[in-house]
C-alpha cells in the first residue's frame, strides 16, 4: 500500500499528515501536499482526530503508531523518549540525551529533534537549551514558542518548568 495523505488546518498552520501501514511516517507544515502518497482521509482518520483534539486542549499524549522506518536507531530512541516528557513541560537537549540512554549526546539531541518529520506528535517544542532559552525549531521559532504558551496555558504549568528524570 502506497502512503497516505490527508491535511489539518491548525492555529500553526495547515499541517499535511502521511501515514502507512505502520503508523505516522511525516507531519509537514503550510506548503504542497506530499509527494508519492495517495489523498485518504480514512487512512490518516485516527492522527487526524488526535491532532484536532490535541489544537482543542483535549489531549495531552499522542498515541498514534509511528512509522520509524527510515530513521537511524539513534534518532528512533530519542523521539521515543521525546515522547515521554509530559504536556505543559520541558526537558533539555541534555536531559533528554540521559532519558534516550545517551548521556553525552545533548549535541547530537539537538540534531535528532532538527530531524524528527512527526512533530507535534513527537514533541520536540518541549526540548530546551540547559540555559531556559529555547533553541531551535526549523525556520519558524515562533512555531514552538506558541506550542509551549499553547500547553502550558491548557495544563497550568510555566513555559520555564523543566522536567528531569
Amino acid at each position: 500500500m502506497r502512503p497516505a495523505f490527508c491535511s489539518l488546518d491548525t492555529p500553526i498552520g495547515r499541517l499535511w499528515v502521511v501515514v502507512t501501514v505502520d503508523g505516522l511516517r511525516a507531519i509537514s507544515r503550510g506548503g504542497l501536499p506530499p509527494s508519492g502518497a495517495e489523498p485518504d482521509d480514512a487512512a490518516c482518520a485516527s492522527v487526524l482526530r488526535e491532532l484536532a483534539f490535541y489544537f482543542h486542549g483535549r489531549l495531552r499524549r499522542f498515541s498514534v503508531e509511528l512509522d520509524l522506518t527510515d530513521a537511524s536507531a539513534f534518532d528512533a530512541a530519542v523521539w521515543r523518549a521525546c515522547r515521554e516528557i509530559p504536556y505543559g513541560e520541558t526537558a533539555s537537549y541534555g536531559e533528554l540525551g540521559l532519558m534516550a540512554g545517551y548521556p553525552r549526546a545533548g549535541r547530537a539531541v539537538g540534531g535528532a529533534m532538527a530531524r524528527c518529520p512527526v512533530a507535534p506528535v513527537v514533541p520536540c517544542h518541549r526540548v530546551i537549551r540547559a540555559d531556559g532559552s529555547l533553541g531551535g525549531y526549523g525556520p519558524e521559532p515562533w512555531v514552538k514558542r506558541w506550542l509551549l504558551d499553547f500547553e502550558a496555558g491548557h495544563s497550568g504549568a510555566r513555559t520555564g518548568s523543566t522536567h528531569t528524570r
